[in-house]
């Protein structure tokens, strides 16, 4: 009789990777976004044995690891990520080398809407004014002094003069109003969104700047692109943390990954759709990035410290963008965080919001 061979036993080329965390953060592995992770709920992958790459970071950016995970031939390999002890001393040392507050950073809510009713009068517009059917509306924004930049690399910037920023980003009705009365060609796609209250994309920086010009033209008055140095200063309104509302992204209070918000991760949302800031003015962070004036520089050293835009040195093939967007981790979407673009790029990420000098 034959000899019969034992049969070969089938193992599994894959594992359980069991992720726990002390803190909610957001995961990535292997590059791939997996969104976020919270503390009190483990989360399950099954992984190709073999090494992988696991990245985490906190809501805020304030903490990030990153790490080679090996799965060998066990069926569940389980990981406790540990980041509140080091979080904690972390967020210490920022509070310590923040140093204290300054300017608007110390009124109240009801003070810096006196000083924008103030600075309105003196130049005799309304805090928020419209100069003309299908123009943007416009929101008075006084001097005064801030801290800008992320935590560990802050510095004194003094906004001299008021000026003027759009309530909302530019809309699609508006830009289809430009087309119309202005004789350009160029219309841009709605990404098969619906609704004219839509922030428009797929405009480029020089788009952006023509449209500007247009404004300027039709009105009489100077519109142009906010500085990133004021742009940082009306989105914070005097806030410290790091969106305007608080430290932690929260729900619905904005229009990006992870925020709550019926549009998050699937398209922009009519303007105005959250609450405003402290200056009134609605999805600064969030719903789409926008361009502004400044050249792109990696850091701050040497950044003019009175507000205007930055427009020596650094990149010159690079423009700054602000605010993130519909589709962006909630650390993108941050006061603070900075962005730089090629021009000439049109993107359904990319829109803008205008400025307007004052007397």
């Amino acid at each position: 009789m034959e000899e019969q061979k034992p049969k070969e036993i089938k193992r599994s080329r894959e594992a359980i990777l069991l992720l726990k965390t002390d803190m909610d953060c957001r995961l990535m592995v292997n590059n791939d976004n997996h969104g976020a992770l919270q503390k009190k709920s483990p989360l399950s992958i099954a992984l190709p044995l073999g090494s992988h790459l696991i990245n985490v970071i906190t809501q805020d950016g304030l903490l990030e690891k990153e790490w080679t995970q090996d799965l060998n031939h066990q069926e569940q390999v389980v990981c406790l990520i540990q980041l509140k002890e080091e979080y904690v001393r972390l967020q210490a040392k920022r509070e310590e080398e923040v140093g204290e507050p300054l300017g608007i950073e110390c009124w109240s809510t009801e003070q810096i809407q006196q000083k924008q009713m103030a600075a309105a009068t003196e130049v005799g517009l309304a805090k928020v004014f419209r100069d003309g059917p299908n123009i943007p509306e416009m929101v008075v924004i006084p001097a005064g002094s801030y801290r800008r930049g992320e935590a560990f690399n802050k510095y004194k910037v003094s906004i001299t003069h008021p000026f003027a920023i759009g309530k909302y980003p530019v809309t699609v009705a508006e830009w289809k109003c430009y087309v119309e009365k202005g004789g350009i060609s160029y219309s841009p796609s709605d990404n098969d969104w619906e609704g004219d209250n839509l922030p428009v994309t797929n405009v480029s920086w020089f788009d952006a700047q023509n449209y500007a010009q247009w404004l300027s033209t039709q009105t009489g008055k100077t519109y142009r692109l906010l500085s990133e140095a004021e742009w940082e200063y009306a989105c914070r309104a005097g806030s410290v943390t790091e969106y305007y509302w608080g430290d932690e992204i929260g729900h619905n209070n904005c229009n990006c990954q992870d925020s709550g918000s019926e549009w998050s991760r699937k398209r922009a949302s009519p303007v105005g759709s959250f609450t405003p800031n402290a200056f009134g003015l609605h999805d600064m962070l969030g719903n789409i990035w926008e361009w502004l004036e400044d050249i792109w520089h990696d850091n701050y050293e040497g950044a003019p410290a009175d507000g205007k835009p930055w427009s020596y040195g650094g990149n010159q093939l690079g423009r700054v963008m602000r605010g993130g967007s519909w589709s962006s981790f909630p650390r993108y979407a941050r006061c603070a965080h900075r962005h730089g673009s090629v021009p000439a790029i049109r993107n359904f990420n990319f829109g803008l919001r205008l400025a307007r000098t004052l007397p």
